[in-house]
């Protein structure tokens, strides 16, 4: 199959044609999850050869492992309940919410949450599940990260004894066998890569409708000036108001713009929007 890119189309009927392909999109997928219902419910992809409809989805029907969990767990649901297969044809629902939609809907609440998720973002799902089913809070932590350990390059020495006293040297030492004499050339080998820590993405997950977890990496500087905001009376709607201009205030003001060479720190939290970033 060719496609070929519309560059003959007017910038009105290209943005013609691309809301109609979303939408067709959208159709298409609404009918496949259907059909994947009554697919999983014969059991047709045993005959197949496959054990389960997630491995089927992803060899037979090349969808990516993604792509077919969330169009499975779409269809479990859409047969549970009929209305999601309508929303997601219509676009006022997409996969990614009803993923995170069903393991809470039921007969009695099944519309409500529909209702309040319709035409929104991953973030407000999110918001609108926790506003129904408050998690619980997470105790705050700053924890240091483990520095990056280069490994050790081995010298030349070490390189020509361990080649010249092992038969099968390891690579990247290279043996070449001559007829009458072993010659046993060292290469140098480059010098290994740095080992440094995973990167984590940040987390930002509502635990209830005033209540976050957050959780990132920080510098040793952030951490500072977070531990000042903990202290600062200022941080808390009882506690006393500091003069700006004191002394006290300047001071720490200063420390936490100063540089600090440290590994850098994970902190896990949970906020309040009507409070500070708690951090211990």
């Amino acid at each position: 199959m060719t496609i070929n890119i519309p560059s003959q189309l007017s910038d009105d009927d290209l943005v013609v044609a691309v809301k109609s392909l979303a939408r067709c999109e959208r159709e298409a997928t609404a009918s496949l999850i259907a059909h994947l219902a009554e697919l999983d419910a014969r059991r047709l992809y045993l005959a197949a050869g496959f054990s389960s409809l997630f491995t089927y989805c992803t060899e037979v029907l090349r969808l990516s492992e993604h792509e077919a969990y969330n169009r499975i767990v779409a269809a479990l649901v859409g047969r549970r309940f009929p209305i999601v297969r309508d929303m997601l044809g219509e676009g006022s629902l997409n996969l990614t919410s009803v993923r995170l939609l069903a393991p809470h809907l039921t007969a009695a609440n099944h519309r409500a949450l529909l209702a309040a998720a319709a035409g929104k973002s991953r973030r407000q799902v999110e918001e609108v599940i926790v506003a129904h089913f408050p998690r619980p809070e997470v105790s705050s932590s700053v924890r240091l990260l483990p520095a990056a350990r280069p490994t050790e390059r081995p010298s030349s020495e070490t390189m020509g004894t361990a080649a010249a006293g092992s038969p099968t040297p390891p690579e990247p030492y290279l043996v070449q066998a001559a007829s009458s004499v072993t010659v046993t050339p060292v290469l140098e080998a480059p010098p290994p890569p740095v080992q440094t820590p995973a990167l984590r993405r940040p987390l930002i997950r509502p635990l209830a409708t005033d209540r976050y977890e957050i959780r990132f990496t920080a510098s040793a500087g952030t951490c500072e000036k977070l531990r000042l905001a903990q202290e600062d009376p200022r941080s808390s709607a009882d506690g006393p108001a500091r003069d700006p201009g004191s002394e006290a205030v300047r001071r720490d003001e200063s420390a936490a713009r100063e540089p600090r060479s440290a590994p850098p720190l994970a902190l896990h939290s949970s906020s309040r929007q009507t409070g500070g970033l708690a951090a211990r």
